[in-house]
């Protein structure tokens, strides 16, 4: 598996952990293991991300941040197969 793979599938494995814990906490908004979880892996999915960018380029448009090119286009995007 290739870094680039890698670091997509942690970032995919944080999103679903922080849409669980989005879930749970909609029913439990004061249990305070589940805030502390959300937070962590929030902080956690924030680093991956920005750990791709900074490798590979923006995970979506939202996240270019060349002010003098728009980047988001130089690089196969991450669903394309040859980004993989």
């Amino acid at each position: 598996m290739s870094e680039r793979e890698a670091l997509l599938r942690e970032i995919m494995s944080y999103t679903f952990m922080l849409v669980e814990l989005n879930l749970y906490l909609d029913t439990h908004p004061r249990c305070q293991h589940g805030l502390a979880a959300y937070k962590k892996y929030s902080a956690l999915a924030d680093a991956a991300r920005a750990s791709y960018t900074e490798r590979f380029g923006p995970l979506s448009a939202y996240e270019v941040n060349d002010e003098n090119c728009w980047t988001w286009v130089n690089d196969p995007w991450p669903w394309e197969r040859s980004a993989n």
